[in-house]
């Protein structure tokens, strides 16, 4: 764990990750009240600043070693965030993005930033990640940092279980792809 102390931000060719801060509220707000995103990626919807800055202390703060904002370098803006929640020898990935930021290969660059420093840093030796059954591009994600669906589970959506697909990387199979 003081592997993740140590590493507080991290950076890739197109983005920052680094801590979340009070002064990300509006940018969080800006997707976190998009009703896409929040069907997406499990959250109930935020919708006033007040409630976001309450949320950061609740959650980002409150989590700070396991989460990183997700910062568009060019723009300097938090248009995400990512956590990896070690537990063992072992992790499980977790991400959000800002919906106006699908599709441009972002997460993947972000994700496999996280699975490098897994493996590489923490030798971990198992990550795992799941998706709601309707969050396909998640999905998309997973296979495109070697993840393998091995499967489906029932997880969490602001209170509600709903079927998800339920992937894992193990330390070897990483190894064998690098």
């Amino acid at each position: 764990m003081t592997s993740l102390a140590e590493h507080e931000r991290f950076e890739t060719k197109r983005l920052i990750l680094r801590k979340v801060e009070m002064s990300d509220a509006q940018d969080i707000l800006e997707y976190a009240s998009d009703v896409n995103f929040a069907k997406n990626a499990g959250f109930k919807i935020v919708e006033d600043l007040e409630a976001m800055k309450l949320d950061i202390v609740n959650f980002f703060m409150k989590n700070r070693l396991t989460i990183y904002g997700i910062v568009e370098k060019t723009t300097q803006k938090l248009i995400g965030s990512i956590d990896l929640r070690v537990r063992g020898e072992g992790a499980d990935f977790g991400w959000s993005i800002h919906p106006d930021y699908w599709g441009r290969g972002l997460m993947p660059e972000a994700v496999s930033c996280l699975r490098d420093f897994a493996f590489n840093q923490l030798k971990l030796q198992v990550l795992t990640a799941s998706h709601f059954v309707g969050n396909r591009q998640s999905g998309r994600v997973m296979e495109k940092i070697g993840m393998k669906k091995l499967g489906q589970i029932y997880d969490d959506y602001a209170g509600e279980s709903l079927l998800a697909d339920y992937y894992a990387l193990m330390r070897e199979e990483y190894l064998n792809q690098v």
